[in-house]
């Protein structure tokens, strides 16, 4: 790869970044963030979330959620916030299909058919949900993260 489109990749990727920053999230909740005191500005930095936080309290610190889901109950209405994360592990090497091969004896000029079998590797794609989040009229009731 050519210095340029190295530079190039660097340059696009650091872009990407930036948009879901929690800086730019700041910038898009700038009021709600200023009125916070400096001890909960400085958890949302740290993407950390507590208990009585309002939903722009949790996009600054964890941004968007990867579902969201409303739950109603006798109890009343609950959103639910989830945040998850996919990878892609290897599972392995499967028999795939088999391929036909038309062989011919040098000396006797016969052809023969081999049948021989192709192995592929296998990938499983993996989505794990890392926290979930419910709110209550407007405020944090419950934080399930897995560990």
């Amino acid at each position: 790869m050519s210095r340029f489109t190295t530079l190039l990749l660097c340059f696009l990727l650091a872009l990407l970044a930036g948009c879901n920053s929690v800086d730019s999230r700041i910038r898009k909740n700038e009021a709600t963030f200023r009125a916070l005191d400096a001890e909960t500005q400085d958890k949302l930095r740290a993407g950390k979330v507590e208990v009585g936080y309002t939903p722009d309290m949790v996009f600054i610190a964890l941004g968007k959620p990867t579902s969201r889901t409303e739950r109603t109950t006798k109890d009343g209405q609950t959103m639910v916030w989830s945040y998850t994360s996919s990878s892609t592990e290897y599972a392995g090497r499967a028999l795939t299909h088999t391929r036909r091969v038309v062989v011919v004896d040098p000396r006797t000029g016969r052809r023969a058919i081999l049948v021989q079998p192709v192995y592929t590797d296998v990938y499983r794609e993996t989505e794990d949900e890392d926290v979930r989040i419910e709110f209550k009229d407007g405020k944090v009731t419950s934080i399930e993260a897995t560990e």
